[in-house]
């Protein structure tokens, strides 16, 4: 029944006692089929029964390890799981568990369904490429040249409330803007409803081969949202200020990681190599998922 599923990675939000419930509840369902699984560190660690010791993988391992992970809890727990990429793309079955997340479409009254259809090489799936972005510093002054990798968004913001700062933005080596105000949000189709929404951005179907370039509070009328192909490569460059120095900024990875930047200090982003593959919901398509969560065209 488990085709090339040879191993079944669970990752449960580690402080929602319904997530805890529901990976127990995997894990009795892959054992009854002879399926074998493992459980993220995190998780573990919260669940009431114990577990042995090779059943246990670190986060970071999990998308290496299991070709087919569960993830219950919400959006930002299947992030977490995206951000450790992997030569083959897993299959996420994300569980919403009573959150606003967008990812995690599958509803807890469809969980074991859906499981039983990935398993059967059944699912419907769409791949969600990850962003690459490159931190580079001048003469190493904020640190390390450091790769992130991101499934929503790559956000450079200020740090303080009152001061805005300046970046440049290059597309695959022609200079595009100098945008100044609060920040800029380089969104993939993925992210494109979360923060990027928010901030003014438009709503890209995950299929569209495209990123998406949003500024915050941009301190000129005519600074737009602008989206641009899936293979440009873009630069942002933190520009000096009057002081010679900059503004302190900084770099955010969906929202979860990141480091502090400088004037001088530059980001690449392009679309990397690595990709996940997300399994949709059997009973809702798209743009039921965008009237449901977003209340999209809502009359």
């Amino acid at each position: 029944m488990s085709g090339n599923f040879k191993v079944v990675g669970i990752v449960a939000k580690p402080s929602q006692p319904a997530a805890l419930i529901a990976a127990t509840q995997v894990m009795e369902y892959l054992s009854a089929r002879d399926i074998q699984f493992r459980v993220d560190l995190e998780s573990s660690e919260r669940l009431s029964t114990p577990l042995s010791s090779e059943l246990i993988l670190p986060r970071s391992e999990i998308a290496r390890q299991c070709p087919l992970i569960v993830v219950l809890g919400g959006d930002g727990t299947l992030i977490s799981v995206a951000h450790y990429p992997a030569e083959t793309p897993p299959m996420i079955i994300g569980v919403n568990l009573g959150t606003l997340g967008f990812m995690t479409e599958i509803g807890l009254d469809e969980l074991f369904v859906t499981l039983d259809l990935a398993l059967e090489g059944r699912a419907k799936v769409e791949s969600r490429p990850l962003l690459e972005a490159r931190f580079h510093s001048p003469a190493g002054q904020s640190g390390e040249d450091t790769s992130y990798y991101a499934l929503n968004d790559v956000v450079i913001s200020k740090e303080t409330i009152a001061r805005i700062f300046e970046v440049s933005l290059s597309v695959d080596g022609d200079l595009a803007a100098n945008i100044r105000g609060d920040g800029i949000i380089v969104s993939t189709p993925t992210g494109s409803t979360g923060y990027n929404l928010a901030a003014g951005g438009s709503i890209i179907h995950p299929r569209v081969p495209a990123l998406l370039v949003t500024p915050l509070c941009p301190h000129s009328l005519t600074s737009r949202p602008l989206v641009i192909p899936s293979t440009a490569e873009l630069r942002i460059d933190v520009l000096v200020d009057e002081t010679g120095r900059g503004n302190d900024v900084h770099l955010t990875i969906d929202g979860q990681s990141g480091q502090t930047l400088h004037g001088g200090d530059s980001v690449t982003i392009r679309n990397s190599a690595y990709s996940v593959q997300i399994v949709k919901s059997p009973s809702r398509n798209y743009y039921q998922l965008l009237s449901s969560k977003l209340k999209w065209a809502n009359s």
